[in-house]
């Protein structure tokens, strides 16, 4: 095998390990930032209760339905 060959067998063995480790790694990493969104999703519950007590559970006023343009017939 020549030079150019024994170079790509490197860089195909360095991708692999690359993947390797990222297929070791990337569940824990997952399973770490779980605790992390239940807690984001604890606060914004909270926030969204403080928010409703604060002004009600007020919803903006319905909008007309629109009409579609219909042009008069000529007199």
């Amino acid at each position: 095998m020549g030079p150019a060959g024994s170079g790509f067998s490197l860089l195909v063995a360095l991708i692999g390990a690359l993947l390797g480790l990222l297929w070791l790694f990337v569940p824990f990493a997952i399973f770490g930032i779980k605790g992390l969104l239940q807690q984001i999703v604890a606060e914004q519950r909270r926030t969204n209760e403080i928010l409703s007590r604060v002004h009600g559970e007020r919803l903006p006023p319905a909008a007309p339905e629109p009409q579609p343009f219909r042009a008069r017939p000529y007199p």
